[in-house]
């Protein structure tokens, strides 16, 4: 019944009159670079960084029905959304997560050693070029962001593909053609075989991890695989492999850069008797509350770096 009844919100026309809107303010430039291309006088080139943008990756990759301008601005205007959402959904959690209240007092501590960790970065430079990107060295944030996106995700599936042809895997399963197919990523990533006590918010999980026992460094590619922004077998999240997402190291500094403004400046505090709110799901969409309220204050004193 949704395509009958969606037709009757007001949502439904106000959506594709914004949809519209963005494919007419996108068209002529989108149909200029497929001239360009067509012609062959213009392709996308990573020796000129100012192409090197969602736009020119798709009018110099689009083939067939997809290289025209109505659907290369739909897909610019879903990508728009999909960077929007999940970024900001992101920060929203991992907000909350921090703030999450019980009685041996670790949100305090937690927030206490990410200001640590923010200051110590800070005083070694965080403009200084010879240290290299700052939000890279803030490991214990890091470790927040991906136990709140494993306990939080934008998606309970994922990698989702649509099988045109049938396929046989190694393992025997046989996924008949025509098959819309995806992955339980939020089942996978909270397997409790594979992480202990998996429904417990634990900020600083994969920072313990990457010490490994007795506190000795992992190699460098098993610490890389800890990031949140490194997709695996177990954290797929960002998908994987070749289709992994493009703008997953975009989205960890955005995100890294508002929590360094937002603990370092602000103070934040559910209302009395509140908790941290349970997440909506719709669909497999998972989404925050967005009707809660949170007390917050200017530091009189803000420590933020930049």
């Amino acid at each position: 019944m949704h395509p009958f009844l969606s037709k009757l919100l007001p949502s439904y026309w106000t959506g594709w009159k914004l949809l519209r809107g963005g494919q007419k303010l996108l068209g002529p430039r989108i149909q200029e670079l497929l001239d360009k291309n067509d012609a062959g006088q213009w392709q996308p080139s990573d020796d000129k960084p100012e192409e090197l943008n969602v736009l020119s990756w798709l009018a110099g990759l689009a083939k067939g029905p997809d290289r025209s301008t109505p659907v290369i601005g739909q897909v610019l205007i879903m990508v728009a959304l999909a960077t929007v959402h999940t970024t900001l959904l992101r920060m929203v959690n991992v907000l909350f997560d921090v703030h999450i209240t019980d009685a041996g007092g670790s949100s305090e501590q937690l927030r206490r050693e990410l200001l640590d960790e923010i200051a110590t970065v800070a005083k070694s430079g965080w403009h200084d070029n010879n240290n290299g990107n700052p939000y890279d060295r803030l490991d214990k944030l890091d470790s927040v962001l991906r136990e709140s996106q494993r306990m939080s995700p934008p998606t309970t599936m994922g990698m989702k593909r649509w099988f045109k042809q049938a396929h046989t895997f190694a393992d025997g399963t046989h996924v008949p053609a025509d098959t819309y197919a995806c992955m339980p990523v939020f089942a996978i990533e909270n397997d409790p075989s594979k992480i202990p006590n998996p429904e417990r918010f634990d900020g600083l999980r994969a920072y313990r991890a990457v010490r490994g026992e007795g506190g000795k460094l992992l190699d460098e590619k098993e610490r890389e695989d800890l990031k949140f922004s490194s997709p695996t077998p177990s954290f797929l999240n960002f998908g994987y492999g070749k289709t992994a997402c493009p703008g997953r190291f975009f989205a960890s500094v955005v995100v890294k850069m508002v929590m360094v403004k937002a603990l370092t400046d602000y103070e934040f505090k559910f209302l009395p008797g509140a908790e941290r709110p349970s997440n909506i799901i719709t669909h497999e969409f998972l989404f925050t509350w967005p009707w809660n309220k949170m007390l917050v204050r200017r530091r009189p004193k803000g420590a933020c770096p930049f």
